[in-house]
């Protein structure tokens, strides 16, 4: 054990009780977990293994029986000591654990803090033992005749050993009254109760011990074979006074004696106290009501929410606030399960002194007590909660409206864009194109009439300049109003665009298309802008030797992937730089088309673009190339 903290073995076949006790351990500045067993066997083995001076093990194990531990653990680790943990507390059982050695011996459900004493207790050679277990283990003291035990051989100057730790160290108050009434032993936990030493109690009466106005009921608890527990106060040495819960027995013997068992009930009325404040602080209304349905307690919210006072609520049945509602809470099926109850919680109708009614949220949450089960009710007025859940549901209906709205504008926007693409291409086609189409054949005309050979190459360069213009006008129409896109193919017509690229660059591509679902023309033209615009970043900036564009369908959309392997960029440097638009009018077109747009890149690693947008035709004139009023245009 270094710097001497307690090295502790915890077994326990639970798993919730050994991780709640191995933090318990852990959170103890002055205990170290060296060991964690689930069975007899491992308990042995860890305390073998580790050394540890305390290992605190449940009684009720599988693989082996915990005496045999006790002595196993003993024999082979003389300087560790057990401490007993167990859910019940049978006397036997207890008898048979403090005989093998067991430095202590706790009921699960003691406190905490009564756990870590009793630990540390046991290392400075210690005992501890639950009070209940006390008193149960005293109870043969009190039946002389059915036991092999004498009072003579354990009170007074014949008190043994092991009975004297065993009242010591007790939890509670225990006094010993001799037949004259004078107290003949106090442990330490009374000592330190009053105030007053051994030698200052010996010969006191336990009347001395309490006010005078409780001197006839203390006298009646001495003589008597068991008394019920009694709630009087105890009177300290410099006077004061403390909440106490008196009982006691009767031992016998050839001197018959008292035993008296004492508890301070100043943490109890502290705890009490501070209940009354958490339900008095409280900002909703909260009733404690009984099985019968009837108010046993109301906070001051209860007051004001619903315009009673609460001397007059108690004792009413709780319909007065809550009236004619399906409140189907059975206290008496609560209280007849064998299961712990859960709350919960419903909407309800309160009523308030004024007959006007208000909506409700209503927690039930069940309430044991020592006079049975009760019932917690939290009640809150949700008007204001239903009003503005009313103005959300008018909200997200204003959205909806929007949305369709959006979607209508989406629709004509890009409708009107690609109608003047297309007027645009019936412009180039129906006059541009012929016009230099005719400039070509009458320059053709004059080559032929030129017999000098320098006028005619001068006529053979100007005759390819017009043929580039075609070449560059009906490049234009393409881009302005791609042929495949007109009947209704958009991998088509991004193969063009790929083919183009390729042509121009000399960038290879490779287009897969897996998508089943045929879009709206309005949607279709929406992903070719938007993929042509990631395609128009990849020819002018990437560098690419490769690309490769994916349509796939998703969702009830449309994905589409575009990834380079360009030299890539850094987001958020290269976007914010004026003349680098591109990447964010591809993620605000597939935003108002109500779908998304993921960019990934960096440095040297390649682009990234995906977008997705949905496949549902959105409102309004669909897009044909009967409604464009210049007819369709063929390059």
């Amino acid at each position: 054990m270094g710097d001497n903290r307690i090295d502790v073995v915890v077994a326990d076949d639970d798993p919730a009780v050994r991780e709640a006790l191995a933090d318990l351990i852990d959170s103890h500045p002055d205990l170290e977990l060296v060991g964690l067993a689930i069975n007899h066997e491992q308990a042995v083995r860890a305390a073998v293994d580790h050394h540890p001076r305390v290992v605190i093990m449940d009684v009720h194990m599988p693989r082996g029986d915990a005496p045999s531990s006790v002595r196993a653990i003993r024999d082979q680790v003389p300087d560790a000591r057990v401490v007993a943990l167990s859910a019940h507390g049978e006397r036997e059982t207890v008898l048979n654990m403090l005989a093998v050695g067991a430095s202590g011996y706790l009921v699960k459900g003691t406190p905490a803090e009564e756990i870590l004493e009793a630990i540390i207790r046991a290392a400075r050679d210690q005992f501890s033992m639950s009070a209940e277990l006390l008193a149960d283990c005293a109870e043969p003291l009190r039946r002389a005749e059915r036991a092999s035990w004498r009072f003579e051989d354990l009170v007074g100057n014949r008190l043994e050993d092991s009975f004297l730790e065993l009242l010591g160290h007790a939890p509670c108050g225990v006094l010993i009254v001799g037949p004259r009434g004078r107290i003949e032993y106090a442990n330490a936990h009374t000592r330190h109760m009053f105030g007053y030493s051994s030698a200052e109690l010996r010969d006191k009466r336990l009347r001395d011990l309490v006010p005078e106005r409780y001197r006839t009921a203390s006298e009646q608890l001495i003589g008597r074979v068991f008394t019920a527990p009694s709630v009087m106060s105890g009177r300290r040495r410099d006077g004061t006074e403390f909440p106490a819960q008196f009982s006691g027995g009767h031992l016998q013997g050839r001197q018959p004696r008292g035993v008296v068992f004492i508890s301070d009930l100043s943490q109890l009325r502290a705890a009490e106290s501070r209940f009354r404040q958490l339900i008095e602080s409280s900002p909703d209304a909260m009733l404690i009501v009984d099985t019968s349905g009837r108010i046993q307690a109301a906070n001051n919210r209860t007051e004001a929410l619903f315009g009673y006072d609460r001397d007059h609520l108690i004792g009413r049945a709780v319909e007065a606030l809550l009236p004619d509602q399906p409140l189907t809470v059975s206290l008496r099926e609560w209280d007849d399960s064998l299961e712990e109850p859960v709350g919960h919680s419903m909407e309800l109708v309160g009523r308030r002194s004024d007959a006007k009614q208000f909506p409700a949220d209503v927690s039930i949450s069940p309430l044991r007590t020592e006079e049975g089960l009760l019932t917690v009710l939290t009640i809150r007025d949700i008007t204001e909660v239903q009003r503005a859940q009313f103005v959300l549901e008018r909200s997200l209906e204003l959205l909806e409206v929007t949305d369709r709205d959006r979607q209508a504008l989406l629709s004509h926007l890009v409708h009107a864009q690609e109608a003047e693409r297309g007027r645009i291409a019936a412009d180039i086609h129906d006059d541009t194109i012929q016009v230099i189409t005719a400039a070509s054949l009458r320059l053709q005309q004059l080559r032929r009439r030129l017999r000098d050979p320098d006028e005619q190459r001068v006529m053979d360069k100007l005759d390819e300049t017009l043929k580039l213009s075609l070449s560059r006008l009906r490049q234009l129409i393409f881009d302005l109003r791609p042929s495949s896109l007109e009947h209704g193919c958009l991998a088509g017509a991004l193969r063009g665009l790929l083919e183009q690229i390729r042509a121009e660059t000399g960038i290879t591509y490779r287009l897969e298309d897996r998508l089943t679902a045929h879009p709206p023309a309005e949607t279709m033209a929406l992903i070719y802008r938007t993929a042509q615009e990631a395609l128009v970043n990849v020819r002018k900036h990437a560098h690419a030797k490769t690309v490769h564009v994916q349509l796939l369908g998703l969702d009830d959309g449309c994905l589409v992937r575009i990834v380079d392997d360009g030299d890539g960029y850094n987001p958020l440097e290269v976007e914010s730089r004026p003349g680098h638009l591109g990447l964010s009018l591809i993620q605000e077109r597939a935003q108002i088309a109500g779908g998304w747009c993921r960019i990934e890149s960096e440095p040297g690693s390649g682009t990234t673009v995906e977008f997705w947008v949905p496949l549902g035709a959105p409102p309004g004139a669909s897009l044909d190339p009967a409604d464009s009023p210049e007819g369709d245009p063929q390059p």
